[in-house]
């Protein structure tokens, strides 16, 4: 009888199972494929087409080297044409450049799913997806895209290109496309340094913008006491901030968005406290390593103390063998080893000479400063004692450190490209310096 049993409820449990998987199409669909595509596609262009001011379009462009570049564009959509706006991207493009916008047609069609395509040729959008593009065929980025999905409120669409695969997103815009581009390109010209810091867990971390990239980078050890490794993240501009393509894990942390703080004089992430503040005044003069980019030049010497030393040099090089019109450029280079050098005339040979100073760090915004004592040259004698004496013992002298004051005087919190360093012992005694210093200027100028 067990065995009788058995046999019966495995039966039946067949016969259910069996009875519940007979499926007829009538069951599941109502209407007929190219119905049932004609709906997905008019539902894609409701959304796309029930906005006031359009959509942010966000798509990665491959780079050498680097992660993808997130391009920003601003477009609007129409039933039947899209218009982009001109931005950072398109000023770079002959023949269009100036042009404040460019109309061109876009379609839905049924590939393997819905596609956006950008039919006919539009200036700012195709320049940098043309496959015909004979130098970096390679790099160009997708003009037809995969659409995913639809955010449930219907602000946030994403997709992927239809070629590369990279990731696709627009967003509901809620100001004008001109203005919402113009906002979004300010990012990157007003408040994405080349050096900047970030702070998360307690640490406080070297940072940079590639804004040229759209690739934001931390530099710090993968392991306590090892090198320091360079960690890239893609990021995109929004019109009040960016966001992390990438997100920043960091400590137990993720970063996936950070806001322009109210001040814009960085960002950070309400979420996990996590910060991009400007670099620290200091790192500029103490951190560099010896390259061009890190040097600064000293040209007017604003205070008046300072200024009668340097005229007093003047005086006294015009009556020793070594006349003042030899003198073309003077500038500091740090050199990251608790060191950084005055140098007079880069570049000229055997005219080139060097004076050494120790540096420290005293504050974010103080550094201290003491001279060697020691000068190298190739002339055959020592300009200190001929009268460069008097802008050396103005900067520091051998038997005192001498501390400094920094403080920005031109460009932004986020990106300075002047300092003044005064002498918190003498008021007047203060030096301009500018950055990014490379070539030669008449000094008497």
């Amino acid at each position: 009888m067990k065995k009788i049993f058995n046999i019966l409820a495995w039966g039946t449990m067949a016969a259910s199972m069996l009875t519940s998987c007979q499926m007829m199409e009538d069951d599941v669909f109502d209407i007929d494929p190219a119905t049932r595509q004609d709906n997905w596609m008019a539902d894609y262009r409701r959304v796309f087409n029930n906005n006031e001011y359009g959509w942010a379009l966000y798509t990665d462009n491959p780079t050498y080297g680097r992660h993808p570049a997130v391009y920003t564009y601003a477009v609007r959509f129409d039933q039947d044409y899209c218009t982009f706006y001109n931005s950072l991207s398109t000023r770079r493009i002959p023949n269009v450049s100036t042009l404040d916008s460019i109309q061109s047609t876009y379609s839905f069609k049924m590939d393997n799913g819905i596609v956006l395509s950008f039919d006919t040729y539009n200036g700012f959008f195709h320049y940098y997806a043309d496959q015909s593009q004979y130098f970096a065929q390679d790099l160009q980025a997708d003009f037809e895209f995969c659409l995913d999905r639809y955010s449930e409120n219907e602000d946030t669409i994403f997709g992927r290109g239809k070629t590369k695969q990279l990731p696709f997103m627009m967003i509901k815009m809620k100001l004008p496309g001109d203005e919402y581009q113009r906002l979004s390109d300010e990012i990157t010209d007003t408040y994405s340094p080349y050096d900047c810091a970030f702070v998360c867990a307690g640490d406080t971390v070297q940072a940079r913008f590639l804004s040229g990239y759209q690739n934001f980078m931390l530099i710090y050890p993968d392991k306590e006491d090892g090198p320091k490794v360079e960690h890239l993240y893609s990021y995109g501009n929004l019109v009040d901030g960016i966001y992390l393509l990438e997100n920043i894990e960091y400590k137990g942390h993720i970063i996936k968005e950070m806001k322009l703080t109210e001040e814009k004089d960085g960002y950070v992430d309400h979420l996990t406290g996590a910060r991009i503040i400007p670099r620290p005044y200091a790192d500029y003069f103490v951190d560099d390593a010896d390259s061009y980019d890190d040097r600064f030049f000293g040209y007017s010497c604003l205070g008046t103390y300072t200024q009668g030393e340097w005229d007093k040099m003047r005086t006294a090089l015009n009556n020793s063998k070594y006349k003042p019109t030899n003198l073309y450029s003077i500038t500091f280079n740090p050199d990251g080893k608790g060191k950084t050098v005055l140098t007079v005339n880069m570049w000229y040979g055997n005219g080139e000479i060097h004076f050494p100073f120790e540096i420290k760090k005293m504050g974010m915004d103080r550094i201290a400063l003491k001279y060697t004592g020691t000068e190298h040259s190739g002339l055959g004698y020592t300009i200190y004692d001929l009268g460069f004496k008097y802008v050396i013992d103005a900067i520091a002298t051998t038997d005192e450190w001498r501390t400094y004051k920094i403080v920005p005087t031109s460009g932004t919190s986020m990106s300075p490209s002047e300092f003044q360093l005064v002498d918190e012992s003498n008021p007047d005694n203060s030096i301009l310096f500018k950055r990014y210093f490379r070539y030669y200027y008449g000094f008497w100028d």
